[in-house]
């Protein structure tokens, strides 16, 4: 059986490495068997050392462990029933698992981590880590790989790819290679750069061959996949779902409406069909960088631009809304905005998956981009501009919005005017679309489009 990763984080100077679901671990994993703090990785003179917290344990092999040593590449679970998770120590550890990942090229990509407080920004190996050249020799006859090796610790979340595809058949799941594919086999891409076709797959649903697991959280998995000579995306809900009727048929239900989307920033939604008991939604993959890495990459944009990216937000947002029935996204955050390669700038809103009051009730946003009446299991369209003015705000000052949330004059609430160097001029905007009260926020998306035309005119 052959496990493939879904999310992973390095650490290179992190004496100790918490893993849980409170968000003050450097992995957060939210899993209802995981305890708060449930697994340190200690670093002791003579290694790494895996100590379980977790009131329901932690196991390695099926027994349950207290405390073990690290070797590299070992897999424990958190809980009987909890997330696989495997550690690589050092140079090793993160090539290998770099090559397993391949590119990341799509919109809802695998993110990489590299320490808690940047656990929101994508990275990439450092080169000290990558390097093949000759190290010098420190005065111990240790070579600055080897005590890179000591020190770097990588985390990674796993599942097996029978319950990631959910019974994927692997009959007939090799595709033919071309010749033109030989010369890109060994090397981290995912397709030829001549014909286009994937270089391996991990298995089949239907005649849907399965290239690499994008995305897996609490309710569903997304997949790249091969089909009829074109790359495409496969989103499913987790098998736990597959015995709950209701979510079958919402699932089923809101699957149908979006196929009937059709707009420039949005993915085209292809076709829905079940496949093993699991309902299966195909769309279109979309090409770029998303905002959240932008800003983690070149650092925070200028008022115009950040107010321009907001105005191509609410065209599409807009039209979502004027749907029948409205269509809420739900997940308005800056992760889910990709700017395209062109030179205008547009961006493309990607994030669009069935059962999305259903996400937000077992995966709640803590990084506070969703509205308060969200987290009671509601959601109208002024749920999806209230995000854009924390998402506006992090791409001004690339700081977690949750930051400018606190308990004062009006209660607690979202205070952009605690946000440091914001335009004034902006702040009456970001309070009124941030207003507790649903009904006392902009009403439709045009309201809004004047009022940040009026402060920053752009022609979008």
């Amino acid at each position: 059986m052959q496990s493939i990763p879904v999310q992973s984080w390095t650490f290179e100077h992190e004496p100790i490495v918490r893993i849980g679901r409170s968000t003050d671990n450097h992995v957060i994993l939210y899993s209802a068997v995981v305890s708060r703090h449930h697994v340190e990785i200690r670093q002791m003179e003579t290694g790494w050392e895996i100590v379980n917290l977790g009131a329901n344990g932690t196991y390695l092999e099926g027994r349950r462990i207290t405390k073990v040593s690290v070797e590299d590449g070992v897999i424990i679970r958190l809980a009987r029933s909890g997330p696989n998770v495997q550690v690589h120590l050092g140079v090793k550890g993160v090539d290998t698992v770099h090559s397993e990942l391949g590119e990341k090229t799509v919109g809802q990509r695998v993110r990489f981590n590299q320490t808690a407080a940047s656990s929101l920004q994508a990275a990439t190996p450092s080169p000290e880590l990558t390097s093949t050249t000759s190290q010098p020799q420190t005065d111990s006859g240790k070579s600055t790989t080897q005590i890179s090796e000591q020190r770097s610790v990588h985390v990674q979340t796993i599942v097996d790819v029978d319950e990631a595809s959910h019974k994927i058949s692997n009959s007939g799941s090799k595709l033919i290679l071309s010749d033109c594919c030989q010369r890109y086999v060994g090397t981290k891409r995912l397709f030829c750069l001549d014909c286009g076709k994937p270089l391996n797959t991990l298995g089949t649903i239907g005649s849907y061959h399965i290239v690499k697991v994008l995305e897996h959280d609490r309710l569903g998995l997304t997949q790249l996949v091969w089909h009829d000579g074109q790359a495409l995306m496969l989103r499913t809900l987790n098998p736990e779902w597959a015995s709950h009727t209701e979510a079958l048929e919402l699932f089923e239900q809101e699957a149908e409406q979006l196929l009937k989307v059709n707009h420039p920033m949005l993915p085209r939604f292809i076709d829905v069909f079940v496949a093993g008991g699991q309902p299966y939604l195909v769309m279109q993959p979309l090409y770029g960088q998303s905002l959240q890495e932008v800003i983690a990459t070149t650092g925070p944009v200028s008022l115009q631009q950040a107010i321009s990216w907001v105005l191509q937000a609410c065209h599409a947002l807009e039209y979502l809304h004027q749907q029948t029935p409205a269509l809420i996204h739900q997940d308005i955050r800056p992760e889910n905005f990709l700017r395209r390669a062109s030179a205008n700038s547009e961006i493309a809103l990607v994030g669009l998956y069935p059962c999305r009051s259903l996400k937000m009730a077992i995966q709640p946003d803590f990084a506070g981009y969703s509205a308060p009446e969200q987290q009671q299991g509601q959601a109208f369209a002024t749920s999806d501009l209230y995000a854009l003015a924390p998402t506006l705000v992090y791409l001004l000052t690339g700081k977690p919005p949750n930051a400018f949330y606190t308990q004062r004059e009006q209660g607690y609430r979202f205070y952009p005017e605690y946000v440091p160097g914001i335009n004034t001029e902006l702040i009456p905007i970001l309070r009124k679309l941030t207003n507790p009260a649903p009904d006392e926020r902009y009403t439709v998306t045009t309201e809004l489009v004047a009022a940040l035309q009026e402060l920053v005119p752009i022609g979008v």
